[in-house]
């Protein structure tokens, strides 16, 4: 199986490049491929992760490069589970490269699911992943085992300090006996770093406006 992540914000932040990194961990750098990714420095830096396309995976699809034949869209709007069985004849899958929303705002069917209305979509369930869980669940699943044989935990707390958490309102698959999430990310938002790296992105939007 070979994942498919389209890169679906307009930067490449801290946050994203460790989910994409855990991604490259656990399905392997040459399983991995990037798609719509516009900038040449973002372009450079996920080719340490992966394979990547500047071309959207719509584009790739329309020009045929990828086929719909091939590919299945991870959607937690789709009808139909993703199950073993899918990969008897599917491939690939296709991840969107999205920080989530809480509650979701339904924006992998957006910008990926209705521009590619020949492709199947699946769910892994009533629940959001973030896009390392949703990689490592799809890769159990094509290994043989149901989406109700994979144990998830609904929402993760990381301990700051005695006086704060915080709360990741997300689905996270257990391997280990550990919620799936990048040690790295956990670091990183036990530091002052992201609320910093926030009001730099604040202050680009009000200047851009």
């Amino acid at each position: 199986m070979k994942v498919i992540i389209e890169h679906c914000e307009s930067i490449l932040s801290k946050w994203l490049w460790f989910e994409y990194s855990n991604c490259s961990k656990i399905v392997g750098k040459n399983n991995l491929i990037f798609t719509n990714v516009r900038e040449d420095e973002i372009s450079n830096k996920l080719s340490r992760l992966g394979i990547v396309f500047n071309e959207s995976i719509i584009s790739l699809v329309n020009r045929g490069a990828f086929n719909c034949n091939e590919i299945i869209i991870l959607d937690l709007e789709a009808t139909t589970p993703l199950g073993p069985l899918d990969f008897k004849g599917y491939t690939k899958v296709v991840i969107g490269g999205i920080l989530g929303d809480h509650p979701p705002k339904g924006r992998t069917y957006k910008l990926i699911t209705s521009r590619l209305p020949n492709c199947v979509s699946r769910n892994l369930g009533p629940y959001q992943f973030s896009i390392d869980g949703a990689a490592y669940v799809a890769l159990q699943v094509s290994l043989g085992r149901s989406l109700d044989e994979i144990p998830i935990a609904l929402g993760f707390k990381i301990k700051v300090n005695e006086f704060h958490e915080i709360y990741l309102p997300y689905a996270f698959p257990i391997v280990d006996d550990k919620p799936l999430v990048s040690r790295d990310l956990i670091e990183y938002l036990k530091s002052n770093e992201i609320v910093e790296d926030e009001l730099k992105s604040i202050q680009s939007s009000l200047h851009e406006a």
